[in-house]
């Protein structure tokens, strides 16, 4: 699948998803305004559950509800959509993509809202 022409991608990550690849552009205001609540919900879940799997409980991810899931599903596909608006829901569920690589995209969709990015600390007037 190509990406939108109309949309750069020249300098954009790529995440990978059932061995397909996929451009994440910055996202614009379309996308995030469905990403980013989705991914302050997931952050604290996420964030839990990396925490017990860095002190070795192999059970962490049983944390994980399937709305939590399909929210992750959601934010991961609005995402994609930047780069491929005609990319559907139901393409991404067809995607045979394991659960690292779901996260993967996240952290990657993550970045490309622009929330997670330290602030340039310039003085005013400089």
């Amino acid at each position: 699948m190509s990406p939108d022409s109309r949309i750069d991608c020249a300098r954009a990550p790529v995440v990978a998803l059932g061995g397909q690849e996929f451009f994440v552009p910055m996202l614009a205001l379309r996308q995030a305004r469905v990403v980013v609540p989705g991914l302050l919900k997931l952050l604290p879940r996420l964030n839990e559950i990396q925490t017990r799997i860095a002190a070795g409980d192999s059970m962490a991810a049983a944390l994980l509800g399937q709305d939590d899931v399909d929210l992750m599903i959601d934010v991961v596909h609005c995402g994609l959509t930047r780069a491929y608006p005609d990319f559907s829901r139901d393409d991404l569920l067809d995607q045979q993509a394991g659960f690292a690589e779901l996260v993967a995209a996240l952290t990657v969709i993550a970045a490309q809202t622009g929330l997670f990015t330290a602030a340039d600390p310039q003085t005013p007037g400089e």
